[in-house]
């Protein structure tokens, strides 16, 4: 159902309608109850609008509060002893030890010097091969390398008469 008025409405409830036509919707709104519950709409609407801006307003002001905050701490001077102090945190302090830590292993291992066994015969990649057997035959008196083929044919001495 349509209403002449009807178009009047929203103007009618922000108050931007001449004087003589403001007075004529308000007298309609009493015989036409379609227009009445629809300017009751339009009031709730821009009611929520106003809660709405409200809000959006206090929240707009506290970012731009935090904002203000954050960038004033920014330009705040630091001083040599705010500096040293934040050096010393657990969560910088930990790490670089542990770096500074790894680096000292490392450059030990580097230039530790390496004894590199160089084997010049068989006999001696045999020796060094089979070094603690030899340990054991070291309690016996075997002294070199000779002395090892004996006992490896001992029972070949022990068998004949």
């Amino acid at each position: 159902m349509s209403c002449e008025f009807e178009e009047d409405l929203t103007a009618f409830v922000d108050g931007e309608l001449p004087a003589l036509r403001a007075r004529q919707v308000e007298a309609h709104l009493g015989t036409c109850a379609a227009c009445a519950a629809t300017q009751k709409r339009v009031r709730g609407a821009v009611a929520q609008l106003a809660v709405l801006s409200a809000q959006e307003a206090k929240q707009a002001t506290a970012a731009t509060a935090l904002k203000r905050s954050v960038l004033s701490r920014l330009d705040e001077p630091v001083g040599l002893s705010e500096k040293l102090r934040a050096l010393w945190r657990p969560g910088l302090l930990v790490p670089a030890l542990g770096l500074a830590a790894a680096a000292a292993v490392a450059v030990v291992a580097l230039t530790r010097p390496h004894h590199e066994l160089r084997l010049e015969s068989t006999e001696q990649a045999l020796f060094a091969q089979n070094g603690d057997v030899l340990e054991d035959f070291d309690v016996v008196g075997l002294e070199s390398v000779d002395d090892l083929e004996v006992v490896q044919h001992l029972h070949e001495l022990e068998a004949t008469p």
